[in-house]
């Protein structure tokens, strides 16, 4: 997919703002706090509900205003239909949704028309940080690849809520056996959808590690959440004591986690900081290939000052990558440096953010 026309109305320091971004390279020029970081805020909205910065939706309403707007019209690659999608939110919580003009209610409709994948500074987290930030990642690509995939995990997710409080009642026991049997058969299969993916994706990743990193073998292991020589079933009922003690569900798919290591060992023990950032970028862009092989649709990609700590060999691997991906990317930058030249083809557009308007250069 990519986004043909985006309009702000009342979000972070836009009043209105409006562009017709190019379908492939987009450059962001402007001083820190210009409102660069906002438009891709803007953007990531579309796919995800959330801002990925810290703070509530209410930061992301302009100040003393009652609610923002984010809208954009998209298109498909080898596609004549067009896409219309709306999102808007006020400071009581309140959600409205529009896609091609009709109410929508669930957000996973509009996120299915609007992949995108963020890298920023702060995605070094993917391997820096705890099991849920990769789980997510895991998820995120299954989501957009397998539909059947979201409502299996919707329907684990409230069987796992029944259970945990089930476990802090007298309950428990007398209604266990329901319960484990259906927390056994969405898990199940929330784990089928997950090895799955990572199978498929294996290849694609190897490639793209061969190209960024060939100093190392990588490898990318998913765990599942539970001993791998047992059922789901037969887990719950090693772990009921425990999960009685704990008051909580201790084995399943919500406790699955995916390693990365590198030559054998954990990538957070080997590779340097910028090493770490290119791996990020690595895993985030081949998700966006396998996205497009599997379905025919594009990711967007929405690069913040990613180029810190990693140095030109490296920012030219990932330049390279980024326009060879033919994916609608927005880039933010303070000025026209060296990686911002990298980007500029043809069919780049360059837009000058400051205080809070947007130019097109």
């Amino acid at each position: 997919m990519f986004i043909t026309s985006l309009a702000l109305s009342q979000f972070r320091n836009f009043a209105t703002a409006k562009i017709s971004p190019s379908t492939h390279i987009n450059l962001l020029v402007g001083a820190n706090g210009s409102g660069k970081t906002s438009l891709l805020e803007a953007i990531y909205t579309l796919g995800f509900g959330r801002s990925f910065r810290p703070g509530s939706y209410q930061q992301l309403i302009r100040h003393e205003q009652d609610a923002f707007v984010v809208f954009a019209k998209l298109g498909r690659q080898g596609e004549d239909k067009t896409y219309q999608v709306g999102y808007q939110r006020n400071g009581h919580g309140d959600v409205q949704l529009r896609i091609n003009q009709e109410n929508e209610k669930r957000f996973a409709a509009l996120a299915r028309l609007v992949p995108v994948q963020l890298m920023t500074p702060e995605s070094i987290d993917l391997i820096l940080g705890g099991p849920k930030v990769r789980r997510q990642f895991l998820d995120w690509g299954v989501f957009h690849v397998e539909h059947s995939f979201y409502q299996d995990w919707v329907n684990f997710s409230k069987v796992l809520k029944q259970r945990n409080s089930l476990l802090k009642s007298r309950r428990f026991d007398a209604e266990r056996g329901y319960w484990d049997k259906v927390f056994s058969e969405h898990g199940e299969r929330i784990q089928t959808h997950r090895a799955k993916y990572v199978e498929g994706l294996a290849p694609y990743l190897e490639s793209r590690l061969e190209a960024f990193l060939p100093q190392y073998e990588f490898t990318v292991q998913l765990r599942q959440g539970w001993d791998k020589n047992q059922t789901l079933q037969e887990a719950l009922d090693h772990h009921k004591d425990q999960d009685v003690r704990y008051g909580h569900t201790t084995v399943g798919p919500h406790k699955a986690e995916l390693k990365v290591q590198a030559n054998g060992d954990d990538v957070k023990n080997l590779l340097s900081r910028g090493q770490l950032k290119l791996l990020v970028a690595a895993l985030k862009l081949v998700q966006g290939e396998y996205l497009f092989e599997r379905t025919g649709i594009q990711c967007i990609y929405l690069v913040d000052d990613l180029t810190a700590e990693l140095d030109d060999d490296s920012q030219e691997k990932f330049c390279d990558a980024l326009i060879a991906s033919n994916s609608q990317v927005f880039v933010s930058a303070i000025e026209v440096g060296r990686f911002v030249e990298r980007l500029q083809q043809a069919d780049t557009k360059m837009f000058h953010v400051e205080h809070g308007t947007i130019k097109e250069q």
